[in-house]
């Protein structure tokens, strides 16, 4: 009997055995985590610091000072969060480290608990091959004989118990993967985000000293760039506004074999968007909102790149302004037009048929480059989707 009680004790041992070889590591990261997510949040306050201050020099009275302000605070909000980006990509790669110990702690528990199982079961097999008569005989006396008994009840019992384990720990196994697998994921998105960072860090540091190129510092020279900008601006609105409807009942009056022609308006991007975006839909940070608000998006692209035509459609206005602001607007199906802004080649011609994905002209904005206009902020093609001669958020109809 005392044979029995020695092997069950080491069994139950060898059972209760924890993941405890990994616990600490596993500890340790997740407590770096927690510090790294903390440092996150405070990346943010400050971020969202430099967010309120721009907004604020916004409503001030512009001038070339202010603006050289603002950019400055752009920059820094920039950095933080490149800064912000590669935390959170240094907080995945932890938490990942952190996962994939805690699956092979996991994964080698369930092997032990598989042994545990089959050592119970063949013991429990070879006291099913006696009977209560032959237990009783090979026990030196009755009391023997109930420890016996007792004995084979808590076989049966840690059998249970573990099998429930062995469950309990399948499952969180699944678990685990799953994260890995989402953590994996976001891995991926924060390096995709870094790069992105990177590009409007860039951008900004980039606009800055355009700003100062084009205005040589001189708060003159600003001033009347500025206020050809807004010129320009209204005038291209103005003539958008006007050739969309002139058009659209040129192609009603034309019949409906004209407006089948125009195809669908599932939109595709007019240039890739790689380096992400620079200026959002009205955006509030838009560097002249001041002036005038800004219902587009801008991507940033190299001088010279490509533009397709989002859409099937027909050329309203092809602009070729010289240093000014040149642009394209195209007519589509269903009430929809697009515009290409700082527009530095035309490959149309007004009043001709284009199909989606067609190359239409090239991107511009490189000051005192044709088509970038008068005051400009770097290589970039400003997008616009109007629907029905009102300006929409080009993201909620693109890919």
């Amino acid at each position: 009997m005392r044979k029995f009680a020695t092997a069950f004790i080491c069994l139950l041992f060898f059972i209760a055995l924890p993941v405890a070889a990994v616990d600490d590591t596993v500890i340790d990261l997740n407590n770096q985590i927690q510090t790294k997510q903390q440092e996150l949040e405070t990346l943010k306050k400050r971020i969202e610091t430099y967010q309120n201050a721009i907004v604020d020099k916004q409503n001030q009275v512009s001038s070339l000072r202010n603006q050289l302000n603002i950019l400055d605070d752009k920059i820094e909000q920039a950095a933080l969060e490149l800064e912000a980006n590669e935390l959170k990509l240094n907080t995945v790669t932890l938490q990942i480290q952190a996962v994939t110990l805690d699956i092979a702690a996991r994964e080698a528990d369930i092997s032990q608990k598989k042994s545990q199982i089959s050592e119970l079961v063949r013991q429990l097999y070879q006291a099913d091959q006696k009977t209560l008569l032959e237990v009783l005989v090979l026990n030196s006396s009755l009391g023997a004989f109930f420890d016996q008994l007792n004995y084979l009840e808590e076989l049966e019992k840690a059998l249970q118990n573990d099998i429930a384990d062995l469950k309990i720990v399948k499952a969180e196994l699944v678990r685990q993967q799953q994260n890995l697998a989402s953590y994996r994921v976001q891995l991926v998105k924060s390096r995709e985000e870094i790069e992105l960072a990177k590009a409007n860090l860039e951008s900004e540091q980039q606009t800055k000293a355009l700003i100062l190129q084009q205005t040589r510092q001189s708060e003159n020279r600003y001033q009347t760039l500025l206020a050809q900008t807004e010129e320009e601006r209204t005038q291209a609105n103005r003539e958008v506004a006007e050739l969309e409807s002139e058009i659209r009942n040129r192609l009603q009056l034309a019949g409906p074999e004209a407006l089948a022609q125009l195809g669908d308006t599932n939109f595709i991007w007019p240039v890739t968007p790689n380096k992400g975006i620079s200026t959002y839909f009205y955006d509030p940070t838009y560097i002249f909102r001041r002036y005038f608000e800004h219902p587009a998006i801008d991507i940033p692209k190299p001088q010279g790149t490509a533009i397709k035509a989002a859409a099937s459609g027909y050329v309203a206005r092809a602009k070729a302004a010289g240093l000014g602001y040149s642009y394209i607007m195209l007519v589509h199906k269903d009430g929809f037009a697009t515009v290409y802004g700082h527009v530095s080649r035309i490959d149309v011609e007004e009043g001709t048929y284009v199909t989606k994905g067609q190359s239409i002209g090239a991107v511009g904005g490189l000051p005192g480059t044709s088509g970038a206009g008068r005051l400009t902020t770097g290589p970039h093609l400003h997008f616009e989707i109007r629907s029905n001669g009102i300006p929409v958020n080009p993201l909620e109809y693109l890919p």
